[in-house]
């Protein structure tokens, strides 16, 4: 794997994956009711200052990522490719899923069916995994390592995201969150 494979312009480049991306996410908020933009798009409230600039670093961390790979050619004939490239179905799949899933549910209750029975945040935790799976496929360790960094850069989020619902979902959403991790499966 190369830190920082060489930038092309190039149809063989992972730019596909980030228009797939960007595709999935605007038809779904074509297709899905204005309740869902609205909470979709609405940023959450933060209790401290140092959580809010974590999480607009890893706002910017991630717009990063979706530009760099437009640059990134796809390094097809390596085992990391057919890694990478199941990572990003499966991972595409499951943000397919979170999406549906939140976009049609009632938004006077908490999500806590389908996808979201495994992970509280599986719209960010399945596009972290879908952008590892472009590292892989593009042989860039740094993609990689940008993705692990923002596992944990994301937290701030997460948590403002849990104080907004406990505020507007109360018990119930305490409830779910002793049924569902935060991450994924038992994390």
């Amino acid at each position: 794997m190369e830190f920082l494979p060489q930038f092309t312009i190039s149809l063989n480049n992972a730019f596909w994956f980030s228009l797939l991306f960007w595709m999935s996410n605007l038809v779904v908020l074509k297709i899905y009711p204005t309740h869902y933009k609205d909470r979709v798009l609405k940023m959450p409230k933060f209790e401290k200052g140092l959580q809010k600039i974590i999480s607009i670093f890893n706002f910017f961390l991630f717009q990063g990522l979706i530009i760099v790979v437009l640059f990134m050619p796809l390094k097809v004939d390596t085992l990391y490719f057919v890694v990478g490239l199941v990572f990003f179905i499966i991972s595409f799949v499951g943000y397919i899923m979170s999406l549906v899933t939140y976009a049609s549910s009632n938004p006077d209750k908490p999500v806590t069916k389908g996808i979201y029975k495994l992970s509280r945040n599986p719209q960010q935790i399945s596009t972290i995994f879908m952008w590892i799976g472009i590292g892989l496929m593009t042989n860039c360790s740094l993609i990689v390592a940008i993705c692990i960094l923002q596992l944990f850069t994301v937290y701030p989020t997460f948590k403002a995201q849990e104080k907004f619902c406990i505020d507007k979902y109360g018990f119930d959403y305490q409830d779910y969150m002793k049924k569902a991790p935060r991450y994924f499966l038992f994390f």
